[in-house]
């Protein structure tokens, strides 16, 4: 006997299919009936004009200037804070948040470099007698 469900071979006494798990014994099984869509507009390409503006993208020119402007010493800093929290551009506020991570792992290259110098420092004072 043939399984109504997946068309697996299975015994004629069996409750179930060994297969799919359906039952064998029934001779109503489900009807699959499939489910009308409403046709859509397929659309082939997004453009830049169809999205939000707090999706749109930067230019290479914005990150430029960006990096320009979060290189000055007070003002910089300043942008950094006020981007790093401002909601109008996704994208610009991602790549202050990366620029603050840049930032942090100099602070911390540069603190184990000074860490290293003051031990290396000391070392050599003891090992000279002052």
């Amino acid at each position: 006997m043939l399984c109504k469900n997946c068309n697996t071979q299975i015994e004629d006494n069996a409750r179930f299919c060994h297969a799919c798990g359906a039952d064998a014994t029934a001779d109503n099984q489900p009807v699959v009936t499939p489910v009308s869509v409403p046709e859509q507009p397929v659309r082939s390409q997004i453009t830049v004009d169809d999205l939000p503006e707090h999706l749109s993208p930067l230019s290479p020119w914005s990150y430029f200037g960006l990096q320009i402007l979060y290189s000055i010493p007070i003002v910089g800093f300043i942008f950094l804070i006020i981007f790093s929290f401002k909601k109008s551009n996704i994208n610009r506020r991602n790549f202050t948040r990366s620029y603050w991570c840049g930032l942090i792992i100099i602070g911390i290259i540069l603190a184990v470099i000074l860490i290293f110098t003051l031990l290396l420092g000391a070392g050599a004072k003891l090992t000279r007698g002052y």
